[in-house]
């Protein structure tokens, strides 16, 4: 399959991370989860690790609710 990383940061800057104890990853993880969608998360970076047989529809399910979960996620920080 492949492998995609997000890593989430303060406004997009990688020089500027999020305090580690706010645990975005986490959260964005969870908000995920709620939507029935699993990411991997490590730190306040997020993975997809899809298979190959993965589907276009699939995909765009996969993207739209990761970018809703980080936009949650980040929200309260």
């Amino acid at each position: 399959g492949m492998v995609v990383a997000f890593e989430l940061t303060r406004d997009g800057d990688k020089a500027t991370p999020f305090d580690p104890a706010l645990r975005i990853g986490l959260r964005a993880y969870r908000a995920a989860l709620e939507r029935n969608v699993v990411l991997r998360p490590l730190g306040d970076v997020l993975y997809w690790m899809p298979p190959y047989c993965v589907d276009d529809a699939q995909l765009e399910l996969l993207a739209r609710v990761t970018r809703e979960s980080m936009v949650e996620a980040t929200a309260c920080a």
